[in-house]
């Protein structure tokens, strides 16, 4: 990662500035304070240095600089974290050597601003035209039970379409905003007519609902036609903005912005398939729901929600369609490790009728009541079907989950060995037996799916996180505490300590960053040190060590050779005596390992001799 970079964009990006678009921040003593969003905070308790550029909330244990910040708000990693930054401050971020043209389509930062505009104009339109077109708009939402308030604050606006000749209301008015047809076709708002000859607007006499990424900017449009609509357009009731530099509908969710402190604080989200659903669980106090966008819930979907809940419930409508998806879903449970749950809504109903009809107290019910996808779909295998008399059906339903798991699965791993148990008890077979027939299953899958080619599955576009950092405690922590509290001597620390001496892997890695900043010849200073570090985890500790320092008082002043000299000599006598038990140890193994007696009493008799020294005792 370029540290040039990653500097310039910390420069520009003041943290007070970053949280304060999000949070209300007050004075308190030197620092600012704000009201935690990650957990039930009755009075603030996340405290921002200005000065320092850090933040901390000492309640859930939490902390870091400006990149952990936007980190832990959106659920994103270090890298996606920096572009954020780096898009807000005006700096490119480029990973290849070639350069965009400014203003053009190939400009990100074009098309945001393009797409900003567009959702301005559709908002203000449906705010302020009175014509038949945008009553009948007003007439639909209240139909649908959306109130001015969820009106506002998803931003709903409407697409006008004043003859079948002009096609062209939008491109019109971005033109005169500076924003050239080709930009808005780049952010799909436009379309390209044949033969290139200009553009018209993608979206005409719709109702508006913007899509919005995890950084609160509008990125894609979706447009709801109006009951007697025009009948070219009544056959496609919903559509949503093409793929582009901005939106993947296999990765963007509807209300996600709105949703994620409450997802983080509760670990769970509902997940519908429209917009109005959204609205509609929004509007009954539901604050944990997002949508998919004109496509099934995918992986891509789980890597995104799993970095900010623990359990998904698919909240699917009860028509034919909402049960087959339900069906569906099994192989995303298997395949992405999540607690995905199903509920599917009784008769016809889909979740905005449902929770207008009967309340959010309902819905919950059948959340908190909702069965895993393997259970769902046990469940349909099964119904009707008389497992002990009923072999051809009994036997079917076992040979579909042994195939989905064959697809979705690993027949080692343990969260496919539990599913085997729950099918084993089901259907009352052996599970070593399932096992055994899984295992031929999954060979010949991988046979078919790769053409022999058992190299492996692709990776997925999200890393998986490792293991979290083990804290740093005890003797590592005085040594960092002297480090933070003197950069200047950092230096001579780095010198003197082997990595291999400390005891936790959070201090060797922070150890790590330190010397790799020494080698590159950079300050040792704490927000260098932050600026260095990628693991959202690592940059609480350090905070969390700098933050501790700060609140001590009345502790008599020692200057830094004192301090780092009485942590040396700890360090010293606890790797000496590490190594003695490493050197006994590695004698009794050789005894228990040798016949001859005489040996091991005279390497131990050399042990002794080697350690009287450390205890005043002349060696013989």
């Amino acid at each position: 990662m370029d540290f040039d970079l990653k500097e310039r964009v910390r420069m520009s990006a003041d943290i007070v500035d970053v949280i304060g678009r999000h949070l209300e921040l007050r004075p308190q003593g030197r620092d600012l304070v704000a009201r935690c969003p990650w957990h039930d905070d009755r009075s603030p308790s996340l405290h921002v240095s200005q000065q320092r550029q850090t933040w901390r909330c000492w309640v859930c244990n939490i902390g870091g600089d400006v990149f952990s910040y936007v980190m832990r708000r959106d659920g994103v990693d270090f890298v996606e974290a920096l572009k954020t930054l780096a898009e807000q401050a005006g700096i490119e971020y480029q990973t290849t050597g070639r350069k965009v043209a400014p203003g053009g389509p190939e400009d990100k930062s074009a098309l945001l601003a393009a797409m900003k505009f567009a959702e301005r104009a559709f908002f203000e339109f449906l705010e302020n035209d009175d014509s038949d077109q945008t009553r009948a708009a007003r007439d639909y939402l209240t139909q649908r039970g959306i109130d001015e308030a969820s009106r506002q604050l998803f931003r709903i606006g409407y697409a006008p379409d004043f003859t079948p000749d002009r096609w062209t209301w939008l491109l019109d008015e971005a033109r005169r905003a500076g924003h050239s047809g080709e930009v808005l076709r780049a952010a799909g708002l436009a379309v390209a007519r044949d033969g290139n000859k200009g553009h018209y607007d993608m979206f005409r006499g719709r109702l508006m609902f913007p899509i919005w990424d995890p950084q609160d900017r509008p990125i894609s449009m979706g447009g709801r036609v109006l009951p007697g609509a025009d009948p070219r357009e009544a056959n496609r009731k919903y559509i949503n903005g093409p793929e582009t530099l901005l939106f993947s509908k296999s990765r963007q969710l509807y209300g996600l912005n709105l949703a994620r402190v409450a997802m983080q604080k509760s670990r769970e989200v509902l997940v519908m398939e429209g917009y109005t659903d959204v609205i509609a669980a929004r509007q009954a106090g539901i604050e944990s729901v997002v949508a998919v966008l004109g496509t099934a819930l995918g992986t891509r979907h789980i890597d995104v929600l799993k970095r900010f809940v623990d359990r998904v419930v698919l909240v699917l409508d009860g028509d034919t369609a909402g049960r087959r998806r339900a069906d569906q879903v099994l192989e995303l449970f298997v395949v992405a490790d999540v607690d995905l749950r199903i509920v599917t809504l009784p008769g016809a109903a889909d979740p905005a009728d449902f929770i207008n009809q009967f309340g959010r107290e309902s819905l919950e019910q059948l959340v908190q009541n909702a069965p895993d996808a393997l259970e769902h779909k046990l469940s349909t295998l099964t119904e009707g079907v008389d497992l002990t008399r009923d072999t051809h059906r009994a036997t079917k339903a076992i040979q579909e989950m042994l195939d989905l798991l064959a697809r979705a699965g690993e027949p080692g791993d343990l969260r496919t060995s539990q599913m085997l148990v729950r099918l084993a008890k089901t259907f009352s077979i052996p599970a070593d037996e399932l096992r055994r027939q899984l295992g031929s299953r999954t060979r010949a899958a991988r046979q078919r799916s790769r053409g022999f080619d058992d190299s492996g599955p692709e990776p997925t576009e999200f890393e998986i996180r490792g293991e979290p950092l083990e804290p740093i405690r005890g003797i590592d922590l005085e040594l960092f505490e002297i480090m933070i509290e003197h950069p200047l001597q950092a230096a001579q620390v780095i010198e003197q300590i082997d990595p291999l001496w400390l005891h936790s892997s959070g201090a060797r890695t922070l150890m790590q960053v330190y010397q790799d900043l020494e080698l590159e010849g950079r300050d040792l200073d704490l927000n260098t040190v932050l600026m260095m570090i990628e693991d959202e985890g690592l940059k609480g500790m350090v905070v969390g060590i700098d933050e501790a320092m700060r609140q001590r008082t009345g502790l008599p002043p020692q200057s830094f050779q004192e301090r780092f000299q009485a942590v040396l000599a700890r360090l010293h006598v606890k790797q000496s005596a590490l190594n003695d038990t490493h050197e006994l140890n590695r004698i009794e193994q050789e005894e228990q390992e040798s016949d001859d007696s005489d040996s091991a009493t005279r390497m131990l008799g050399e042990l002794i001799n080697s350690l009287r020294p450390k205890h005043g005792i002349p060696p013989r």
